[in-house]
């Protein structure tokens, strides 16, 4: 019985062997989806929390935004900028 049971443990840890490689690839690759889909949701969520920040302060951002076009449209009327003392020398 001693040949048997070596025989019979041989193909038995062969088989043990077989399924680790397979849990091995299987792991591998739902690591790489795993990856992919964390990946996926870490731009999603910078996408949301960027879209929140200027959602958030849409009106801090338009009170800035009109400042810088009321002095642009100041300074050309006034003629400060380089373009306009270029259009008024003409």
């Amino acid at each position: 019985m001693g040949i048997a049971a070596g025989i019979g443990h041989f193909f038995q840890s062969i088989i043990e062997v077989i399924q680790g490689l397979l849990g091995a690839i299987v792991n591998f690759f739902q690591f790489i989806l795993n990856s992919i889909i964390g990946l996926f949701q870490g731009f999603v969520n910078f996408v949301e929390g960027t879209l929140g920040f200027a959602f958030h302060n849409f009106f801090i951002l338009g009170t800035v935004a009109a400042a810088v076009f009321g002095y642009l449209l100041y300074s050309q009327r006034q003629g400060t900028t380089p373009v306009s003392r270029t259009i008024k020398n003409k």
